[in-house]
């Protein structure tokens, strides 16, 4: 079973997202804000991280960067996959995210639930096929 963990502000959109998702696959922990994401990361050690841009205490752009300050120095990586999930379209902070190494960005008021399942399991794929070449 993986572990998601959804660190989202928007409660609404963190149960819809835990509750759609399979139970007997995934289990789904959240956090209201970056500085609770980040202590999450650490406790429950995910396999994925949706993460939201717009957030309280510590925004998501500033998550990213605490963990590239942190990444695993020989790999160059997180040591999670993690999917930007956010209402912003802004190609600033797409570019910023991926360029800080995000796996995925998603529009929420432009996906449905199924396109959010279906890349939280494209990208939980690539990383299997990517640990298992190593």
């Amino acid at each position: 079973m993986k572990k998601i963990l959804i660190v989202d502000d928007n409660v609404f959109f963190a149960k819809t997202v835990s509750d759609f998702l399979p139970a007997d696959k995934y289990t789904v922990v959240t956090a209201e804000d970056g500085e609770d994401g980040l202590k999450k990361l650490q406790s429950e050690k995910p396999d994925l991280v949706l993460l939201d841009i717009l957030m309280p205490k510590v925004d998501g752009i500033e998550f990213l960067k605490i963990l590239q300050s942190k990444k695993i120095k020989d790999k160059g990586e997180f040591p999670v996959p993690i999917i930007i999930t956010s209402n912003l379209s802004n190609i600033n902070k797409i570019s910023e995210g991926v360029a800080l190494g995000v796996k995925g960005y998603i529009v929420k008021s432009e996906e449905n639930l199924q396109n959010i399942a279906s890349s939280i399991e494209q990208v939980l794929q690539s990383e299997e096929i990517a640990r298992k070449r190593k």
